[in-house]
């Protein structure tokens, strides 16, 4: 049901964004400040007053450049004292007709089963929350105006899952910030919550993924009228919607809801449809069946239990459940199931145990863990060693995991970037069993990213933890492992040959100085490979078109790999219709061709950046990876000011990139605000307009990925290019890489 219109100046909000922790390094959490500024901008947008907003963040130093854009917000730090100061007294006074309240950050299922919303106070074994249930209950007692305040929205995107028996046994019950009595039982309360019971809240790229599905729904609302009320059903049915969907292609173990109190003149609980049908048993009768083959295995054994609880201490890294006398079977079940593959963890400790088994016990073992812990084979400690190496590289090698993942799995829709987020997709595509004859995807993938790394430490970090995990799953697979190990190896260095001896690989950077007399420039060239970056040529008396040219076509013939090698020009703002692309190479060669025939062809540009938006070119470019042509934004064709293209880029914060289709003469204006708007992606078709044009931008667009459009385009003009009037023949695309910046400039001895 969509709320009466309403004044959004009339409109409070609370927003909570918890990342630094007391806990330390293993607390810190990555994504509630980019969720909590999505969030205000939203609010901001619709014209709710900057001073009616309270931000309480604690964010990462990193991150806080995210949320110093809102300068006139009520500001403070998020631990105890000043949310409950917000809370409990600054709210009284309200004279709105709307609240709204979204907090971000650690949640856990703490003392009494009371869901806990953790301050930056909390650290390992002494978690501090305020109670979420209560916090809502907070908005209908008399720390809000009886009268006004006429409908009231929290949205909490935190985890809900259990801690270690031992440590639930001691936390503290979260606080009951609403020490007062329900008095306004008739205010409409909507809230959204990111979990069910026991669930964990998902991040993608340096986000939740809650927040961002619900408030791509809202922004999606609001993009059909600005200043309406959003209609939150609406919004609700499409998160249900998407995360149905998560969980059929990935299977994304995450269970939002929401709750409605009179919403529309109802109460209702409205719980996301169920992750799928239990087990035929029930939950609790599978923990049963394992814990009765568990101990079929120990025999009572008491010194057998020991050796494996402490081996499974290790891997969950967490103290015993209970005292050494009370374990047992059912105690060592229950404690592996705190958390994911501590099941397959206990077979593997068990392991030993089970040498003289039967073959029908192993395989009733091995059955019941999948009902309890589907798709993790993996152990905690491998897990942890693979996850945290991944994420310990630049951003650059972490993408270059996801590339690998997806050439491994050329038939899977592998959407994540996140090293852990595309870990837990590779795990869940494969269960290597007894005697299994084929690679796991996953350690294929870890392969490939070895082989792309080269020969370096982090190479060989992957391969030690690729070549212990084959070696542990056992049969067949560490000589089916070293075979495919020798022959990505050896693809590798041929890839690498196939461009000459000093071939780098992967990029090749070019600036361009401005156009002088007679078209004459100055230049500079830098190559990207495995060994890192690499001033190849400089070029400081500006030479004439033709010589510019040839010597480009020089240095990809030394630098290049047909068809792979992306090249990147670097020119200015003016100079971003040059056709680079239709460059003429191989002029010593038997076939004469056009560079873009060659290899994948961009052009990039350093000017109009500033730091204020460096965020929202990073956050964009961060849904590129995932992104598809679809969620590229049109601009009109008619936007003929700075002015009102900056208000049509700025309207759609959350596009990876922009389609260019307006005339020739406007472009200038639209290029300058979409540069200095942080936009990383723009297509659009040079030279000046002819009919059609476009309908041959969305002939290019029809079902592609992002990510595939350089060389998605780089076949296009090689199709045109024996026909420079073919449809494509012009398209030029800006693909601006924050991750991969243009090397320092160096000082030219000539102007």
């Amino acid at each position: 049901m969509r709320p009466p219109q309403h004044d959004w100046r009339r409109t409070h909000a609370v927003v909570v964004a918890v990342e630094e922790y007391a806990g330390g390094a293993d607390w810190e959490l990555s994504g509630p400040a980019n969720d909590a500024a999505r969030m205000v901008q939203w609010l901001l947008d619709r014209g709710v007053p900057q001073r009616q907003v309270h931000l309480l963040a604690s964010p990462l130093a990193r991150n806080e450049g995210l949320l110093a854009r809102f300068t006139d917000v009520r500001r403070s730090t998020a631990d105890r004292v000043n949310v409950h100061r917000v809370f409990q007294d600054e709210l009284r006074n309200l004279d709105v007709d709307w609240l709204w309240v979204y907090w971000a950050g650690h949640g856990v299922q703490a003392g009494g089963n009371r869901w806990s919303l953790l301050y930056p106070e909390s650290r390992t074994g002494h978690p501090q929350g305020v109670d979420a249930d209560n916090l809502t209950s907070l908005l209908r007692t008399e720390c809000l105006p009886a009268r006004g305040v006429e409908r009231a929205v929290v949205i909490i995107d935190a985890c809900r899952t259990t801690l270690p028996p031992r440590e639930h046994a001691r936390a503290l019950t979260p606080d009951t910030i609403a020490t007062e009595a329900e008095t306004n039982t008739d205010r409409p309360v909507f809230l959204l919550r990111a979990v069910a019971p026991g669930e964990a809240a998902k991040n993608r790229a340096d986000a939740g993924l809650f927040t961002s599905t619900l408030m791509d729904a809202l922004e999606a609302g609001s993009r059909d009228d600005p200043q309406a009320a959003p209609d939150l059903d609406r919004a609700w049915t499409r998160v249900k919607a998407e995360f149905n969907r998560l969980r059929e292609v990935e299977g994304t173990g995450q269970t939002p809801t929401a709750l409605r109190r009179n919403w529309g003149n109802n109460e209702d609980d409205a719980p996301q449809a169920a992750p799928g049908p239990p087990p035929p048993e029930g939950q609790r009768h599978v923990r049963s069946r394992m814990a009765l083959l568990v101990g079929a295995a120990l025999i009572d054994d008491r010194a057998a239990t020991a050796r494996v609880a402490a081996g499974l201490g290790v891997e969950l890294r967490t103290g015993l459940p209970c005292a050494p006398d009370r374990l047992d079977a059912k105690a060592l079940v229950d404690w592996a199931l705190i958390r994911p593959r501590g099941i397959a963890t206990l077979l593997h400790l068990l392991a030993p145990r089970l040498a003289g088994a039967s073959k029908e016990d192993k395989e009733a073992l091995r059955h019941t863990s999948l009902e309890l812990d589907r798709g993790h084979w993996l152990l905690c400690s491998e897990y942890d060693a693979l996850v945290g190496l991944l994420t310990s590289q630049p951003a650059e090698v972490t993408r270059g995991f996801a590339r690998a993942a997806r050439q491994e799995q050329v038939n899977a829709v592998i959407e994540a970037t996140e090293p852990r987020d595309v870990v837990d997709h590779l795990e869940d595509l494969s269960n290597p069993g007894p005697g299994e004859s084929r690679l796991p995807r996953l350690l294929g993938a870890v392969e490939r990213a070895a082989a792309a790394a080269g020969d370096g430490p982090y190479a060989t970090e992957l391969r030690d933890w690729s070549l212990k995990c084959a070696s542990r799953l056992g049969g067949a697979l560490p000589d089916i492992l070293v075979n495919r190990r020798g022959e990505l190896t050896e693809r590798a260095a041929a890839d690498a040959a196939g461009g000459g001896h000093e071939a780098a690989g992967g990029q090749v950077q070019i600036r361009l100085s401005p156009s002088g007399p007679g078209g004459r420039r100055t230049y500079q060239v830098w190559s990207h490979g495995p060994a890192g970056v690499e001033s190849v040529e400089t070029q400081d008396v500006p030479a004439a078109p033709a010589d510019v040219r040839l010597a480009v076509d020089a240095i990809l013939a030394r630098y290049g790999r047909v068809h792979s090698t992306l090249v990147e020009f670097f020119l200015e703002a003016a100079d971003l219709e040059l056709d680079v692309h239709r460059w003429r190479i191989g002029a010593d060669d038997p076939v004469e061709r056009s560079l873009g025939t060659d290899f994948p062809v961009v052009v990039r540009c350093t000017e109009h950046r500033r730091p204020t938006q460096q965020h929202l070119w990073l956050r964009r470019w961060e849904r590129v990876a995932t992104a598809r042509s679809d969620d590229l934004h049109w601009l009109p064709d008619d936007l003929d000011s700075v002015t009102a293209a900056h208000g049509c880029v700025s309207a759609r914060e959350d596009a990876p990139g922009v389609v260019v289709p307006g005339a020739a003469h406007h472009r200038e204006a639209v290029f300058t605000a979409c540069l200095f708007g942080g936009v990383p992606v723009m297509l659009w078709r040079g030279g000046s307009e002819i009919e059609g044009g476009e309908e041959e931008l969305k002939s290019v667009l029809t079902g592609c990925s992002l990510h595939e459009l350089p060389g998605k385009l780089r076949r296009i003009r090689a199709e045109c290019d024996v026909d420079e009037q073919l449809p494509g023949s012009r398209l030029a695309l800006l693909w601006d890489d924050p991750g991969r910046p243009l090397p320092r400039r160096l000082d030219l001895s000539a102007p």
